[in-house]
């Protein structure tokens, strides 16, 4: 069962006038479109050279090392693990709405290797840039990006409607964002993808995300309305 900071005033506070999400998510998809021909019509881009170049050159190595172990959490086995002990944590908490809708967060990185077929982007090459690592596959968009933005970001909404004290929940949301924004930067930084892909990344895993959220506060809204509402006994 959920807790009632989920049933009550936090799923109703948020939640945008129907023409506002509908515009957001139709200026999402566009970009991702403008984003994916963009992204099958370039090839070695000078200015996504160039930017890459300033982020390798202006990064220090810390900032190097932290991309690095960015790189590793991103990918299997540990971008399997992280999620499968955070789902089966939060069922075990009794947020079992939650923990499906968490899952299917986790999943949902899997379109990213749809969108790479069809937009057949190779990755930067070690000619042009500093690559760490020679990895195979196609460039748009980042995988690590898109599936951080969906997993993360669905337990930031997760912490927005579970957790009651604010400064514990600011602090969280505030460091699962910062694994999202340090994931962008690792790609680039290391040499793996393009900064378009990135942004793609983003693009995308927001697109989705926004879909997963609307859909589990109509599931949360249903299951709202099916309670009957307490009836207080007359005063004898």
């Amino acid at each position: 069962m959920l807790p009632a900071r989920v049933h009550g005033t936090a799923i109703k506070k948020y939640q945008p006038p129907w023409d506002v999400r509908l515009l957001y998510w139709l200026a999402l998809a566009a970009i991702t479109a403008l984003l994916s021909v963009y992204g099958a019509t370039s090839a070695d881009p000078a200015w996504e050279v160039d930017a890459i170049g300033w982020v390798q050159s202006a990064s220090p190595d810390a900032l190097h090392q932290i991309a690095k172990f960015m790189t590793v959490i991103g990918r299997s086995p540990i971008s399997t693990v992280i999620p499968a002990v955070a789902i089966v944590a939060m069922w075990i908490w009794g947020q079992r709405h939650l923990s499906i809708f968490l899952a299917a967060a986790a999943l949902a990185r899997v379109l990213s290797e749809g969108v790479k077929q069809l937009v057949d982007r190779p990755r930067p090459s070690a000619s042009v840039v500093d690559v760490t690592y020679q990895l195979g596959g196609h460039s748009f968009p980042s995988g690590h990006v898109l599936g951080a933005t969906l997993f993360y970001g669905f337990l930031i909404y997760c912490a927005e409607i579970s957790i009651s004290n604010k400064p514990v929940r600011r602090i969280v949301q505030g460091s699962l964002a910062m694994v999202i924004a340090l994931m962008g930067y690792a790609r680039v930084e290391l040499g793996a993808h393009w900064p378009t892909d990135v942004l793609g990344g983003y693009v995308i895993g927001l697109l989705v995300l926004s879909a997963m959220i609307w859909l589990h506060r109509r599931w949360s809204g249903a299951d709202q309305k099916k309670r009957p509402a307490a009836t207080p006994q007359a005063v004898r």
